[in-house]
């Protein structure tokens, strides 16, 4: 609830740095703003506190507010009247398809890293194979079977299985960072001249005649 509050509040924010600023600058900033959350995981480590988390997930919140809010008004902007069904169906579909194909993605990545990173972990403790294949799955999992396992056995497993998480978080966003620095930099490049009071519409029609 937090981020989508942050998320909404963002897109007023947008909407008013956009009136002094050029939209691709705006727009820009918003993604440099999400990158920055994803890469302050550098910092993570199992015992940080929820304070950090909070401000990159705040950051994310933000930044990704600004920019989704400026570019779904700019695409609504380049159509005329009668075809702003089409903009809209088109624009939320670029955005499920994102959302969907991130997911995948950096899930993926996620999962894969955490994976190898708890199998060298976890295996260095001689573990039985199955409890270590249960263990290395998800993180969920392995404080399952540190439950199971119970004392010092079980201490050692649930230190290494938060520490290989807080490795494939870090990754995973620091791709995620990688990612959002390039989709700024082809904002930059591709809304260069674009005005927040152009009707990007009637402009092509001018344009034409």
């Amino acid at each position: 609830m937090p981020q989508a509050i942050l998320a909404a509040g963002a897109a007023f924010v947008g909407s008013a740095l956009v009136k002094r600023y050029p939209p691709a600058h705006v727009i820009t900033g918003g993604l440099l703003t999400t990158a920055t959350g994803f890469g302050l995981t550098v910092f993570l480590a199992p015992a940080s506190p929820p304070l950090l988390v909070a401000t990159m997930l705040g950051l994310v919140s933000l930044g990704a507010g600004m920019a989704l809010a400026l570019s779904n008004d700019i695409i609504m902007s380049s159509v005329r009247p009668e075809r702003a069904g089409q903009a809209a169906a088109t624009s939320e579909t670029a955005y499920e398809v994102g959302t969907t194909l991130g997911t995948a993605v950096l899930g993926g990545l996620l999962v894969s890293w955490y994976t190898r990173a708890s199998s060298t972990g976890a295996g260095a403790l001689g573990l039985p194979a199955d409890l270590l294949d249960r263990a290395s799955s998800t993180l969920a999992e392995a404080l399952i079977v540190a439950g199971e396992v119970c004392g010092g056995m079980g201490s050692l497993l649930l230190a290494a299985a938060k520490e290989a998480f807080t490795e494939a978080a870090t990754v995973t966003d620091i791709a995620g960072a990688g990612v959002m620095v390039v989709a700024a930099i082809w904002a930059l490049v591709t809304l260069r001249g674009v005005s927040a009071n152009l009707d990007l519409a009637e402009e092509h029609e001018r344009q034409l005649h």
